[in-house]
C-alpha cells in the first residue's frame, strides 16, 4: 500500500512539472518585460513632464523679460521652443524606453533561466525516480500474479517466489532510504558533527574496501600521512562518502587493476585523491555525473540506482568541502575531495 501511494505521488508530481513548457517561460518573460515597461513609463514620464515644464517655464520667463522683443515675436519664439523641447523629450524618452524593453527582456532571461533549469532537473529527477520505483513494484506484482495463477504451485516454488519478492522489496527499501537521505542532506547542516581525525577514518575505510577489492585482485597503493588531520565532521556521513567513492572505483576497475589513494594539505584544506585505471567516463557526460539517477552509458551502468555520487556530493557540501572528478575513457578516473581543516 505504501509503495502504491509513493508511486502515485511521483506520477502526480511528474504530471505537474510536465505541464510547464518553454512557451510559458516565454510568456513569463514578456509579462515581466511589460511590467518593466509600465514602471519605466510612469517614472520616466513623470520626470520628463516635470523637467519639461520647468525648462519651458524658465525659458518663457526669460523671453518675456527681454525688452528687445515684441509680444508676437516672443510668442512665436516660445511656441517654437515648446515644439523643439517636446520633440526632444519624446525622442529621448522613446529611445530610453526602447532600451529598457530590450534590457528588461534580457534581464528576465537571466532571472528565469536558473528557475527553468532547476525545474527541468526536477522533472528529470521525478521521471527517473518514478521509473526506478516502478521497476521493483512491477517485478513483485508480476511474480505474485504468476504464482497465484499457478494451480500446481508447490512449497519450493512458493518459497522461491517469496525470496524473489523479498529481494525486490529490499532493493525498493534501499532506494527509498537513499531518496530520503538525499532529501535530508538538502538542508545545509552537518548532522552529528564533532572534531575527528579524518585521516584515521579514511584508513579504516580503505582497510574494509581492500577486502572487497580482493575478489577482483585489485591492488591498493596508499600514500597517506600518519599524522592526525582534524576536521569538524560526521563519522557516519564521511564513512558513507569514502565507501561510495571506493566502491565505485572497485566496481569499474578491471581484474588485477590498481587504485591509488593519496592525501595532502593545501591552504588549510585536506585534499584526498582517489585514482583508478578503470573504464573511465565519456567526456560528454562527465558534467552530469552527480545528477540523481544518472548512470552514464551501458559500460558504467551495471548496477545501482545512480544515487551514490549525488549523495556523496551533498555530504561533502554539507561539510563545507568540494568534490570533483576527472576522467578519460578507457584510462581511468580521478576523484578529488577537499575538506576544511578545523583550526
Amino acid at each position: 500500500m505504501t509503495m502504491q501511494k509513493l508511486l502515485k505521488q511521483f506520477v502526480e508530481l511528474a504530471t505537474k512539472w510536465k505541464a510547464i513548457s518553454q512557451d510559458e517561460f516565454f510568456i513569463a518573460r514578456v509579462r515581466l518585460t511589460f511590467y518593466y515597461f509600465i514602471t519605466a513609463l510612469v517614472i520616466l514620464g513623470g520626470s520628463s513632464i516635470t523637467l519639461y515644464n520647468t525648462i519651458l517655464s524658465n525659458l518663457t520667463q526669460s523671453i518675456l523679460e527681454n525688452e528687445f522683443l515684441d509680444g508676437n515675436t516672443s510668442q512665436l519664439i516660445i511656441n517654437r521652443a515648446q515644439n523643439i523641447l517636446l520633440n526632444r523629450f519624446l525622442t529621448i524618452d522613446g529611445i530610453i524606453i526602447f532600451l529598457i524593453i530590450i534590457l528588461g527582456f534580457l534581464l528576465t532571461y537571466k532571472t528565469l533561466e536558473p528557475i527553468k533549469s532547476n525545474m527541468q532537473k526536477q522533472k528529470r529527477f521525478i521521471a527517473d525516480a518514478s521509473h526506478d520505483l516502478r521497476t521493483p513494484t512491477a517485478v513483485v506484482i508480476s511474480g505474485l500474479e504468476v504464482a497465484l495463477s499457478n494451480k500446481k504451485l508447490d512449497f519450493y516454488s512458493a518459497k522461491k517466489t517469496l525470496e524473489d519478492t523479498l529481494d525486490e522489496m529490499r532493493e525498493f527499501s534501499k532506494l527509498s532510504n537513499t531518496l530520503l537521505d538525499i532529501s535530508k542532506y538538502d538542508v545545509p547542516k552537518c548532522i552529528e558533527c564533532e572534531p575527528m581525525d579524518v585521516n584515521d577514518l579514511l584508513r579504516s575505510i580503505i582497510e574494509k574496501s581492500e577486502t572487497l577489492a580482493s575478489g577482483k585482485e585489485i591492488s591498493f597503493e596508499t600514500k597517506i600521512t600518519r599524522s592526525p588531520v582534524m576536521i569538524i565532521g560526521s563519522k557516519v556521513e564521511l564513512s558513507r562518502l569514502f565507501y561510495n567513492i571506493l566502491d565505485n572505483a572497485i566496481k569499474y576497475t578491471p581484474f588485477k587493476g590498481k587504485i591509488i589513494i593519496m592525501d595532502k594539505i593545501v591552504l588549510n584544506k585536506y585534499m584526498i585523491t582517489i585514482s583508478d585505471n578503470g573504464v573511465g567516463i565519456q567526456k560528454n557526460i562527465l558534467h552530469r555525473i552527480f545528477d540523481p539517477f544518472f548512470r552514464g552509458d551501458g559500460t558504467r551502468s551495471s548496477s545501482g540506482a545512480g544515487l551514490g555520487l549525488t549523495l556523496a556530493k551533498k555530504i561533502i557540501e554539507n561539510h563545507r568541502g568540494a568534490i570533483s572528478i576527472k576522467s578519460q575513457q578507457n584510462k581511468g578516473t580521478i576523484v578529488i575531495i577537499t575538506l576544511p581543516i578545523s583550526s
